[in-house]
């Protein structure tokens, strides 16, 4: 007898940890083949420490057609190599006993897919889920053993950057919205009623939690890319309201105080990234200083080609994601652009978000940003903290104002309140 239950992400499942962690396979095809598996909170983060890591040595994989699969254990995850034309890998573990009100053994399932029809085939897991497309919907259904799991709850990925739970038919399905973005996840957890004893210790449940993580097949060439890094890249692009997919463009006057100088001036946003002309009356000082309004818009225009982690990679629950060829760095965390850092050789600038709005649509809005400016050999030269009002045009979030402080030195720091008017969002 079994039932299947919800797991919520605030349950917490180790001790000392966090939030709850999971077990997700990734079947990553492209010039680096392979399985890359992480016990972390979501099938966007990673394994947030070398603990994670090793907790899932033990895991027992397999691809369909090929067999058992050999992990071996990595700073940041167990890998194992993926066959050229493999695009489904599984994986399983114990992880061992666990009191909440009495004992129960823990048991983790993931399944991983390249490209959404193989998530249609069932595997050999205890508990596992299987999607199907229809239309601009993806039918999903809980298995146990081989069966439907009627009445189930899931979490799934929904619109933006939402996470919704939904309940099973008597067929063990339920629909959701086909995912945009090219990474998505869903899991579940089936409570399966069982005696025995683990470790010397009696238990009369156990939990069997399953995920089923999905790389759609990529639509860009993604040469000398990394194809987990690309896709947590895009994915990234895709929930930020700030550094959108799409790259609107617009145009705006510009108008305001700098110190106590008044401004005046024009700000557009075209295929090339924001641009800021003030007025030929206004003082070079401050040409220079609000040239940094740009850099609010560093990584919009990033391409996914090339893009790759960061050297020696390490088990963290963010991503350092580098694109070489146009020299961008990317901390992300949580499906966030949490950091962008430009370097032209001659230097470089570091943009990182210090507060989050989430809009309508559920993407990350940046309402706060730290901006510091790096000599060539990494001595700070200047630092801004920049507030930003966006309004909402057409469904895209347009800067409406500007207001912050720019700090050259212990003595020097400059105030300015700039406001964006006539914005025309039909054209640059």
């Amino acid at each position: 007898m079994f039932r299947p239950l919800i797991v919520l992400a605030a349950l917490t499942l180790i001790a000392g940890q966090a939030g709850a962690h999971f077990l997700f396979v990734h079947v990553l095809n492209g010039e680096n083949p392979r399985i890359e598996v992480h016990f972390a909170e979501s099938g966007w983060d990673f394994s947030a420490d070398q603990r994670m890591v090793g907790l899932i040595s033990n895991i027992q994989g397999q691809v369909p057609g090929y067999g058992k699969v050999r992990f071996e254990s990595r700073p940041h995850a167990m890998i194992a190599s993926m066959p050229a034309d493999g695009d489904t890998a599984s994986g399983s573990f114990t992880y061992g006993i666990m009191r909440r009100g009495g004992a129960f053994l823990l048991e983790y399932h993931a399944k991983g897919v390249s490209g959404l029809e193989a998530a249609a085939t069932p595997g050999a897991l205890d508990a596992e889920i299987i999607a199907v497309r229809e239309g601009d919907e993806l039918v999903l259904t809980v298995l146990f053993r081989g069966q439907p799991a009627p009445g189930a709850e899931i979490v799934v990925p929904m619109e933006g950057i939402r996470i919704d739970t939904r309940s099973t038919d008597a067929n063990g399905r339920t629909r959701i919205p086909l995912p945009s973005t090219p990474l998505f996840s869903v899991r579940a957890m089936v409570s399966e009623k069982q005696d025995g004893i683990h470790d010397d210790v009696n238990y009369d449940e156990v939990r069997h939690y399953t995920t089923l993580t999905i790389h759609t097949k990529p639509e860009v060439d993604s040469t000398g890319s990394d194809a987990l890094a690309s896709a947590i890249l895009a994915d990234a692009l895709a929930c930020s309201a700030g550094f959108t997919a799409d790259s609107p463009k617009w145009r705006g006057r510009l108008q305001g105080n700098f110190v106590n100088e008044e401004i005046r001036g024009s700000v557009a946003r075209n295929g090339s990234g924001l641009k800021v002309a003030l007025a030929s009356s206004a003082s070079e000082l401050a040409k220079s200083k609000l040239g940094l309004l740009e850099a609010l818009d560093d990584g919009a225009e990033s391409p996914l080609a090339g893009a790759r982690f960061a050297p020696r990679r390490t088990a963290r629950s963010d991503a350092t994601i580098v694109v070489p060829d146009v020299g961008l760095t990317f901390i992300i965390r949580d499906r966030r652009i949490e950091s962008v850092v430009t370097d032209d050789g001659s230097g470089s600038r570091r943009v990182d978000v210090l507060n989050w709005e989430t809009t309508d649509d559920q993407r990350h809005l940046p309402k706060k940003i730290l901006v510091t400016e790096f000599d060539p050999q990494g001595v700070i030269q200047g630092v801004a903290i920049v507030e930003t009002g966006f309004t909402l045009e057409d469904g895209i979030h347009l800067p409406q104002s500007h207001s912050g402080t720019i700090i050259d030195g212990p003595g020097e720091a400059r105030i300015f309140s700039l406001q964006v008017n006539d914005i025309n969002s039909k054209g640059s």
